[in-house]
């Protein structure tokens, strides 16, 4: 059994304090030696379209609380755009492939450290795993991923015309949002939900 669920108009203090959350989340931690600044959420839009939850499991029910396993799908049209700084020069963290980037790039080869500012820009994300589901009249959301749920996300950045620059920016940035989801988005949710709760 599945089903969808209202995906409606988040308000502004949502927004708000979402990217407050997302920011300290992305910022703790080893970031990725590109990385040269702190990582600023500069815009959130959650789309128009719901993930879908398929019933799997149904551990409790009562009328202040609710468990259950479910398959979490979603494909839509959310997108996330980051803002930041970066080692644009490979030499100075070792890119892949650094024999790619001579010629007509060589500059960018320079030992010297080559600090410039970055757009990302993260959409068509599509998720699929296993979750558990907690929904508490008191106690808000609680939502855990039981298996890696990123199964794709487009990554666009200032720095999409070099190839190898790109392919380094799609794998570490890949690398933080599986690691988001599985330690800080639970927390994230959990802690949204329960302004919710107050606000009931």
């Amino acid at each position: 059994m599945s089903f969808t669920f209202n995906w409606p108009r988040f308000s502004d203090q949502f927004h708000y304090d979402a990217i407050q959350m997302l920011n300290t989340a992305l910022n703790k931690g080893n970031k990725p030696p590109i990385i040269a600044d702190k990582i600023e959420v500069v815009e959130l839009e959650m789309g128009t379209q719901p993930p879908e939850l398929e019933i799997r499991d149904i551990g409790e029910l009562t009328v202040d609380q609710f468990r259950g396993i479910f398959r979490l799908t979603y494909s839509g049209d959310a997108h996330l755009v980051l803002k930041t700084k970066v080692q644009a020069n490979p030499l100075n963290h070792k890119l892949p492939d650094i024999h790619l980037m001579t010629g007509s790039h060589g500059m960018l080869a320079a030992k010297e450290p080559l600090v410039v500012p970055m757009l990302l820009r993260l959409s068509h994300f599509r998720l699929s795993s296993y979750v558990v589901l907690v929904v508490s009249k008191q106690k808000g959301i609680t939502l855990v991923f039981k298996t890696d749920p990123l199964q794709n996300v487009d990554i666009n950045s200032t720095f999409d015309s070099i190839a190898v620059i790109q392919k380094y920016i799609q794998r570490e940035i890949e690398g933080q949002l599986r690691q988001m989801f599985r330690e800080d988005l639970p927390g994230i949710i959990h802690r949204l939900s329960q302004q919710w709760v107050k606000a009931k």
